[in-house]
């Protein structure tokens, strides 16, 4: 049997992923492919390039300190030239340039291509609506002109691509195919990348959503929170349908981390342990459901 596990975005309860990466490697649970919108592109790009889960948890409490880069030109610009936001505008309230310079040293540079296990990484094209699979293996979306498969860019570009969240973070500017194109967050039209893991041959899927779930959560009043909840619902039941379908297949778990807001550093380690917990309380009811895994 070949497992895919599709990791969602969450800003810092993003760091859920790696407890249940975690808990999967202590299980000797072999991963054959993987995928990840936002931050779950951060962890799934550093997992297939071939860290532990363990080694990618030292890595976030090592790094995370100093790593987001205020865009304060880009604010300041947009406050003296209010009334020119059309052609002034503030494209995000973060740059990403270290978390990108962190990607591209943590990675050694290498291509998607190049990663030890098969991975799948989408980004949204700003201008076109194009959903961009960076992958590691070929993929032909025919009849699909809202999506195209890429190969030949850098794991750690796709990585710092996908999790642009709109307002938040700048736009990752790529000019490849002749022309530039400003890329997003994934998570605008595939927060959990489950379909594509089937394209790189995965028979089975694990699927970690960290968005909203149908149940009301109280702690989102931030307009950051508040745009990345309505995400959260639109793709909910955009996708609801789909997952009933494959239920089969497919086995969707949430750990439930809604005490955490989009960029709440501090609980970096409880998002990991619920992760974890998660993991080991859904881990029965998948082996019961699949019987084994070979």
């Amino acid at each position: 049997m070949k497992l895919g596990v599709a990791l969602s975005g969450g800003g810092i309860r993003g760091m859920a992923h790696i407890g249940v990466l975690k808990a999967l490697e202590e299980e000797d649970i072999q991963i054959d492919s993987i995928s990840g919108t936002s931050a779950g592109a951060i962890i799934a790009g550093l997992y297939a390039y071939g860290y532990s889960a363990v080694e990618i948890e030292k890595l976030v409490h090592h790094s995370i300190n100093g790593i987001i880069d205020v865009n304060y030109r880009g604010i300041l610009t947009s406050l003296l030239n209010f009334k020119d936001l059309k052609t002034r505008g503030l494209s995000g309230l973060i740059k990403g340039e270290r978390l990108e310079d962190l990607f591209k040293k943590l990675t050694n540079d290498c291509w998607i291509c190049d990663t030890q296990i098969p991975i799948a990484i989408p980004a949204v094209g700003v201008h076109n609506g194009v959903t961009y699979y960076f992958s590691s293996r070929k993929i032909h979306f025919i009849g699909q002109k809202h999506k195209q498969g890429i190969q030949n860019i850098k794991l750690y570009e796709a990585m710092r691509a996908s999790m642009a969240f709109p307002a938040l973070f700048v736009p990752k500017k790529l000019h490849r195919w002749g022309q530039e194109v400003w890329l997003m967050d994934g998570g605008v039209t595939d927060n959990l990348p489950i379909s594509i893991l089937m394209e790189l041959g995965a028979q089975k899927v694990i699927g970690v959503h960290l968005g909203y779930n149908g149940r009301i959560m109280k702690e989102v009043d931030s307009f950051i929170e508040i745009g990345e909840q309505a995400l959260s619902i639109m793709m909910y039941y955009r996708e609801k349908e789909f997952y009933k379908q494959t239920t089969k297949n497919i086995y969707i778990l949430n750990p439930e981390i809604w005490n955490v807001s989009l960029l709440q550093i501090k609980s970096i380690q409880q998002c990991i342990d619920q992760g974890y917990q998660s993991m080991k309380v859904h881990l029965p009811i998948i082996q019961k459901q699949w019987e084994k895994f070979v």
